[in-house]
């Protein structure tokens, strides 16, 4: 790493504790009220200490974590370990990753059928899009460059027009229909130029997510997807969004303990102080911070894992967790891409001089929204959402048993062509892309310069000479230009509103955006027990509705509110009540969701006009579908399953002995033991 970055980077760490320098600056920003000012209070405080660690294929999964930050002791002890911390939560004994079958990981493409329904709509069944092996798209593409070469109106296509069974060119950029299985190569692909586009049959996939301390449930996220997911990035700060200072609880973690040892060499973790805020917000605050922090985790993230064209990528909150096997589906399979992208398009070779990127030639036409974002079609939808059910405290209680209301985390498929400034071969709407018509289209004349191109913050920047040689950074696009304020007042790529707000639909959501149907659960305030319960409420960024109660009047509403079934915050209606059963049948454990002939059936019933039994049926198993982690370990994760549990029923740990809960073994336990510790136990 550059010295002058490290240095800059270890500054930022040591100003968010010691705000006295900036006081004379700051025009009492404590009379803004709570939180504008990161907590001043004494604490002693712990100094983390990396080593650089590097995976099978080269990428230093440590390269985010900022040497020499400085974060609140646990407990305020300095001589007190992460697993001696007073709220430490044991992991699952023998905690590993989920085997899935072959057919979930290898899939056979065809069999799979992927249902959608309308974010701002809700239809009686949902769109069905049958899937194809990524070879079968790629010689059809041909084929139809061939016999046809139409490019079609994305644009301004019907629903019905985008998941018709019929072909739907899309342009992976790569054309040798021979699979590459280098078996070195990934490691090759991480130094490869931007502008050369992977094997789209090989294309990586990255989840991006937020942690405070809930290890319970990225306990349960590492589970399910690691075998899935190349890459888990992972965003932590030494202070909460709401202004509080904390301790690195994961990267102390994973420097300190074995806990994540089989997860570890796909765990990245990006360590940052959160925003100073200058002035008042509308919004207070925590939530500028926490839009920060999405958009920081998104573009470090690309950079670290070496995104190149074609990958995929999700962003959401560690409790919003998509199915499995449709991220698996999604990875390996083709024929959904033009949903996002459009027609797609390769990267051309920054070597050539004719090739135009309005990074590099600043003098080129770009036209910038209000908030800065480049606007040129390089896709029908910033993202794509999952469609998830609304869970609180536990799977019993679910806000709206009949649709999925949540609408993350999303999914997008990088491209080189955006994070290079590249324009796009075609406009969405299947015309050429014509440079002086788009300048005329925006009255654009000559474009005004970046005032800055080095964004200061965490830099850990490794690029290959290749890519250096472009003479521009080959992640700018995908980079935005001003992170030190919440005003949005640089230009480039936000993350947080392009992979998370984009299909809110309370917002300007486009009344044909549609979502994958069902397909994931949000696990709202899944926590273990009240002291947890308590140190999460103090860093949620909506925690203003709490901060003028005392302690005892916060653990007395949150009771209170897990009693009642509503939602922690708000005064929203009472959630509704499901059982929870453990599952027995294949079909139970894994509905078939996914399933190409269970939805030709489906709509075989409704054309017919007949009652739609199989269509409620999916719902019915999909509404009490549980995380194959979960129902595999049920006593793990017992509060999930019966929200007695870590409330007025004792969790495992709670009954089990500190020294033996790495090495229990449940299936020897008494049954007077497991009676207490177990949900959902039926009489022996």
């Amino acid at each position: 790493m550059n010295k002058n970055i490290k240095d800059n980077a270890n500054k930022d760490s040591e100003n968010t504790i010691d705000n006295n320098e900036n006081e004379k600056n700051n025009n009492d920003l404590s009379s803004l009220g709570p939180g504008y000012v990161i907590e001043q209070t004494y604490t002693e405080n712990h100094i983390i200490k990396k080593k650089p660690l590097y995976d099978r294929y080269g990428v230093d999964v440590n390269q985010y974590i900022m040497d020499g930050m400085i974060n609140k002791a646990l407990d305020n002890n300095t001589d007190t370990t992460i697993e001696e911390w007073s709220l430490y939560t044991p992991p699952c004994p023998n905690l590993q990753p989920v085997h899935y079958s072959d057919d979930i990981l290898n899939p056979i493409c065809e069999d799979i059928a992927i249902p959608f329904n309308k974010i701002k709509d809700n239809t009686r069944i949902p769109y069905t899009l049958r899937l194809s092996s990524i070879t079968s798209q790629m010689k059809k593409f041909k084929e139809w460059k061939e016999t046809d070469g139409n490019v079609p109106n994305y644009k301004n296509a019907t629903i019905k027009e985008m998941l018709s069974e019929t072909y739907h060119p899309f342009d992976y950029g790569y054309y040798d229909i021979k699979e590459n299985n280098d078996g070195d190569y990934y490691s090759k692909v991480i130094k490869s130029p931007m502008d050369k586009v992977p094997d789209p049959r090989r294309r990586r996939l990255f989840s991006m997510i937020l942690f405070n301390s809930e290890f319970e449930l990225l306990d349960v996220y590492l589970s399910e997807f690691y075998e899935i997911v190349d890459y888990f990035i992972i965003y932590e700060s030494n202070c909460t969004f709401s202004g509080y200072k904390k301790p690195l609880y994961l990267t102390r973690t994973l420097l300190e303990t074995n806990r994540y040892e089989k997860f570890r060499d796909k765990i990245i973790p990006v360590t940052l102080p959160v925003l100073e805020m200058k002035k008042a917000h509308p919004r207070g605050p925590a939530f500028p911070r926490e839009h920060l922090a999405r958009r920081q985790v998104i573009e470090k993230g690309l950079r670290a894992v070496n995104a190149r064209h074609g990958d995929l990528f999700f962003h959401g909150d560690l409790d919003e967790m998509p199915k499995a096997r449709l991220l698996s589906y999604l990875k390996k399979c083709g024929g959904w891409e033009h949903l996002q992208m459009g027609f797609g398009g390769a990267p051309e070779s920054m070597a050539d001089p004719n090739v135009k990127s309005y990074i590099r030639d600043k003098s080129l036409p770009i036209a910038k929204s209000r908030m800065g974002k480049y606007l040129v079609d390089y896709d029908v939808f910033p993202s794509l959402a999952f469609n998830s059910y609304f869970y609180e405290y536990s799977f019993n209680m679910v806000k709206k048993k009949q649709i999925g209301n949540s609408f993350h985390p999303n999914i997008a498929i990088f491209d080189a062509r955006r994070s290079l400034g590249q324009y796009p071969q075609y406009t969405l709407n299947g015309n050429k892309y014509n440079l002086k018509k788009y300048a005329n289209q925006y009255h654009l004349v000559k474009r005004n310069e970046i005032k800055e191109d080095i964004i200061e913050g965490n830099h850990a920047l490794i690029y290959d000479d290749n890519d250096t040689n472009m003479g521009i950074d080959p992640y700018q696009g995908y980079t935005y230009t001003d992170n030190n304020t919440p005003n949005r007042k640089g230009e480039g790529y936000l993350g947080e509103s392009e992979v998370r707000f984009v299909t809110n639909p309370n917002k300007s959501t486009s009344d044909n955006q549609i979502s994958f149907y069902k397909s994931g659960w949000h696990m709202s305030s899944f926590l273990p027990n009240m002291p947890n319960f308590m140190n999460k409420l103090k860093s949620y960024s909506h925690y203003d509705e709490f901060k003028n109660l005392s302690y005892e009047e916060q653990k007395e509403s949150i009771i209170n509110r897990i009693h009642e079934h509503r939602y922690i915050f708000g005064n929203y209606p009472p959630m509704e009540t499901i059982n929870i059963n453990l599952p027995e049948t294949q079909n139970e454990k894994v509905p078939g969701l996914y399933s190409y002939k269970l939805w030709k059936k489906i709509e075989s019933e409704f054309n017919e006009d007949i009652e739609i039994n199989t269509l409620r049926k999916l719902n019915y198993l999909i509404l009490h579908e549980l995380p194959r982690q979960v129902w595999e370990n049920p006593i793990c994760y017992s509060y999930m399953l019966d929200r007695d549990y870590g409330l007025s029923k004792r969790l495992w740990w709670e009954v089990i002995p500190k020294e033996e809960w790495s090495t229990v073994d449940f299936n020897q336990l008494s049954n007077k033991v497991l009676d207490e510790i177990t949900p959902l136990r039926k009489e022996k």
